[in-house]
């Protein structure tokens, strides 16, 4: 670092202090938070262990002078030239106390130092954010007032303990939101000085997605039950020798293999499903051409179409729709999507495919209609959700509920693209997905 560019940071860091005192605490306590924050659970482990460290530093930097800063590899002032060394000195442990603070306000988590009275001594942005912008003054109560009373009490237990004691609290904050939260406190000694750090994370997230997971379980159980359970009453049934009619028997085989097909297609599609959010699935990206692959699926479904006297096109095919993707992936999207608008089409309607070039979002954009059913605007929003289903829908016709769902991660998680709906209830709905002319990295032919 040049002499002007030491000057400029001496001098920016040195307002920093000025503005904003950092507490004493001994340099013991790099150790005993380390110590604490081997035995800590989760990410806030590694937060205390840092914060009280990292405070830990600063003070003492600060308070025992040159004899520690000669320690730390800062060279002690001589007697030729105490005011330069002390000048040097001085400007070290500033620049050392500004990086760990930023450190520490930029965390995702409140970081919080406070005597054993509940009084605070430092708190970061997010504890303004979380707790009031009051809570990050020091000196007040401010910031423990806004938390459980428990938070307290840990606080006065950890102080009055030995280094390295830590409390784990998981509770809701005192405010409108009852934001969900799990708040570590561990002690920090300063010689007879009692401090903890206080630590919390919000874990809305965390609970949601735990809460997400049981419902995708429960939903799970419940749509392999249905089969299975006609599947063991059937077959019992043929093994007791309940079925003698030909034609009954007939009936029942061809019926065991339509819930059979259906079981494996649920258990398929929640593979590809857990594949593709795990990121173990993978797309295998070459040119493929849209119009080409819209022609290939319309005439796959062409049959059924017949058989329920519906007419089925491609009424648009713009030049130039040839972009990146994984061919037998969008096939499966198109497939489900023409299967959807088919089962929720009455016997005579009409779908038509559209394949259109978006210029400004540079996306190639498929687009298939039909005026069927519709979709009551208040389940929009949880229609690629995992087996969500429409109320009524189930009546017309059989389904997982899990095609959009895998629609929708292939679009998005695999290819980067978008996928969406826009329907009218009586009137039709018209379900499209877009996928980007360029891949990241990747050109298309």
């Amino acid at each position: 670092m040049n002499a002007s560019r030491r000057q400029e940071t001496g001098d920016s860091v040195t307002g920093f202090w000025h503005a904003r005192p950092f507490p004493l605490v001994a340099i013991l306590a790099i150790p005993a938070a380390a110590a604490a924050g081997s035995l800590l659970d989760g990410t806030a482990s590694w937060i205390v262990a840092f914060g009280a460290a990292a405070i830990g530093v600063t003070a003492a930097l600060a308070s025992t002078g040159r004899a520690q800063a000669g320690a730390a590899g800062i060279p002690a002032p001589t007697a030729a030239a105490p005011n330069a060394n002390e000048s040097v000195l001085r400007r070290a442990i500033e620049v050392r106390c500004a990086e760990r603070t930023a450190i520490l306000e930029n965390l995702a988590d409140a970081v919080m130092l406070v005597d054993g009275h509940g009084e605070t001594r430092f708190a970061n942005r997010i504890a303004s954010d979380m707790l009031g912008e009051s809570a990050a003054i020091a000196g007040t109560r401010a910031a423990i007032e806004a938390l459980p009373t428990q938070v307290l009490r840990a606080v006065q237990g950890v102080a009055a303990a030995r280094a390295g004691d830590r409390r784990r609290i998981e509770c809701e904050l005192q405010n409108k939101d009852k934001m969900p939260v799990v708040i570590t406190v561990a002690s920090v000694k300063n010689g007879d000085d009692a401090l903890a750090t206080i630590v919390v994370r919000n874990v809305r997230a965390e609970r949601e997605a735990d809460l997400m997971k049981s419902d995708f379980v429960a939903k799970a159980s419940h749509e392999l039950r249905t089969p299975l359970t006609f599947l063991r009453a059937s077959a019992e049934m043929f093994a007791d020798g309940e079925v003698t009619d030909p034609t009954e028997r007939v009936k029942f085989a061809k019926d065991m293999l339509g819930e059979t097909a259906r079981l494996e297609a649920l258990v398929n599609k929640m593979l590809d499903i857990s594949r593709i959010e795990s990121g173990l699935a993978r797309a295998k990206f070459e040119p493929v051409n849209f119009v080409a692959l819209v022609d290939e699926c319309v005439n796959l479904q062409q049959a059924e179409a017949l058989r329920r006297r519906m007419a089925l096109s491609v009424s648009r095919r713009s030049a130039g729709t040839i972009a990146p993707a994984d061919h037998d992936l969008m096939k499966q999207v198109m497939l489900n999507l023409l299967s959807n608008a088919l089962k929720y089409t009455p016997d005579g309607g009409t779908i038509s495919v559209e394949v259109d070039i978006d210029n400004l979002a540079r996306s190639v954009v498929v687009s298939v209609r039909d005026n069927g059913l519709g979709v009551p605007e208040h389940a929009l929003p949880q229609l690629f959700g995992k087996f969500y289903r429409v109320e009524g829908h189930e009546k017309v016709a059989k389904g997982t509920g899990l095609g959009l769902n895998l629609c929708l991660n292939i679009v998005e998680a695999m290819h980067g693209g978008q996928i969406g709906v826009d329907s009218q209830v009586g009137v039709g709905s018209r379900f499209w997905f877009a996928i980007p002319l360029e891949q990241a990295g990747r050109k298309a032919a």
